[in-house]
C-alpha cells in the first residue's frame, strides 16, 4: 500500500507542469544557457563570460550558467532561435544582438520583435563616436560641412556608415564612406596613413584601444552616434539633435542599438516569477564586490541599466507612430540603395 502510495504521489509530482514550480526548484540543479549570436571573444563574449562567472550565485537553485555562441548574418540568426525555437521557460537567456529594434522597425519581414523581448538587464551600452584623425584639419562637425571628409566602413550596412550619410541628407555634411574594409583594424591603419580622414566606433573599443590618442588629440570625436550626448564628450553632439518627423524618427531607431548595447534578456514567454528572479540576480551581480573587483581590473565598460529601465526605453521607440516608422524605412532603404 506504502509503494503503491509513492508512486502515485511520484506520478502526481512529475506531473506538475515546470511553469508552476517555484523559480529556486525550476533553477536547481538546471543548466542555464547565455546564448550569443556571435562567435566567441569581441563584447559580447566578454559580458556573457562575466555573467556566466558571477550571475549564478543570486540565481536561487544556483543554476550552472552556459554560454552558446550562435554567430551568423549578423546576430539575425541568432534572434531568429531565441524568438521562435528556443524554450521559453527561463532555461536559456539572451545577450540581444543590439540591432535588435533597429532591424525590428526597419528591415521588412523580420520574424521577432524586440519589444516582445523581456530584459533583464543593460551591463553597458554600445555608444559610438565617429572620430577624425588631426592631420585631416577637422576638428568639429562644422569643419565637416566645409569639405568632403573620407569615413571608413565595413560596409554601408552598418551604422557607421548611415549615420554620416544621414547627417549629409540634413545638415549639409560633407562625409564620404569609404566600404569594403575587412575589419576596423584595417580602418585604423588606413587612417594611419591618411588614406581616409576617420571612422566610427564604440566609445568602449575607442577608449580601450586609442585613449592615449583621443587624449593627445591625435583623434578627434566630432559626432556622437547615440541618443544623447556621451559623458565626458560635452561639446560632441549627438546624431539625434538633428532633422525632425521621420528623419529624427530614423536617427532614434539607429541610436537604439547604443541604448540596447550588451543587454540580457528572456524570449517571450518565460513565467513572469522567473523574469523577476533574474532581473534581482542581475541587480545584485552589479554591485557584488568580485563582480565589480574583476570589472575594474579588467577596464570594462560599465554603464547599467535595469531590466525595467530598458524596457520602457525600448516601448517608448516602438511606439514611434506608425507613418514616421514607414516614412523613417523608406528613408533608411533609400540610403541602402547604391548611389
Amino acid at each position: 500500500m506504502k509503494r503503491a502510495l509513492s508512486i502515485i504521489v511520484l506520478a502526481i509530482l512529475a506531473a506538475i507542469p515546470a511553469r508552476s514550480q517555484s523559480p529556486e526548484a525550476f533553477y536547481a540543479g538546471k543548466d542555464v544557457r547565455i546564448l550569443i549570436g556571435a562567435g566567441p571573444g569581441g563584447t559580447y563574449g566578454i559580458y556573457s563570460q562575466l555573467a556566466a562567472r558571477h550571475m549564478r550565485h543570486f540565481i536561487p537553485g544556483h543554476p550552472n550558467l552556459i554560454m552558446q555562441n550562435m554567430p551568423g548574418a549578423g546576430g539575425l540568426i541568432g534572434l531568429n532561435y531565441s524568438y521562435s525555437v528556443a524554450p521559453k521557460d527561463g532555461s536559456l537567456m539572451h545577450l540581444v544582438h543590439a540591432e535588435v529594434l533597429y532591424e525590428t522597425l526597419l528591415t521588412r519581414d523580420v520574424k521577432f520583435n524586440a519589444r516582445d523581448y523581456q530584459w533583464i538587464g543593460r551591463f553597458a551600452d554600445a555608444d559610438s563616436v565617429a572620430l577624425v584623425t588631426k592631420q585631416s584639419g577637422v576638428r568639429t562637425l562644422e569643419d565637416v560641412k566645409k569639405r568632403e571628409v573620407t569615413m571608413g566602413a565595413t560596409g554601408i550596412a552598418n551604422i557607421y556608415a548611415l549615420a554620416p550619410l544621414m547627417l549629409n541628407r540634413m545638415t549639409a555634411t560633407k562625409f564620404k564612406i569609404i566600404g569594403g574594409y575587412k575589419g576596423a583594424s584595417e580602418v585604423f591603419i588606413a587612417m594611419e596613413r591618411g588614406e581616409l580622414d576617420g571612422a566610427g566606433m564604440t566609445l568602449a573599443n575607442a577608449l580601450a584601444q586609442h585613449n592615449d590618442k583621443m587624449k593627445s588629440g591625435d583623434l578627434i570625436a566630432v559626432l556622437a552616434i547615440s541618443a544623447k550626448r556621451i559623458p565626458g564628450f560635452p561639446d560632441v553632439p549627438a546624431m539625434t539633435e538633428f532633422g525632425g518627423g521621420a528623419e529624427k524618427a530614423l536617427l532614434e531607431i539607429y541610436a537604439s542599438t547604443g541604448t540596447i548595447g550588451r543587454a540580457l534578456a528572456f524570449p517571450p514567454g518565460v513565467p513572469a516569477d522567473r523574469l523577476q528572479t533574474m532581473r534581482v540576480a542581475f541587480q545584485k551581480t552589479l554591485a557584488d564586490p568580485a563582480f565589480q573587483a574583476e570589472v575594474k581590473k579588467a577596464n570594462i565598460l560599465m554603464t547599467p541599466m535595469s531590466g525595467e529601465e530598458l524596457t520602457t526605453e525600448i516601448n517608448r521607440i516602438m511606439s514611434t507612430p506608425a507613418d514616421q516608422i514607414a516614412a523613417a524605412r523608406a528613408l533608411h532603404e533609400d540610403l541602402l540603395k547604391p548611389k
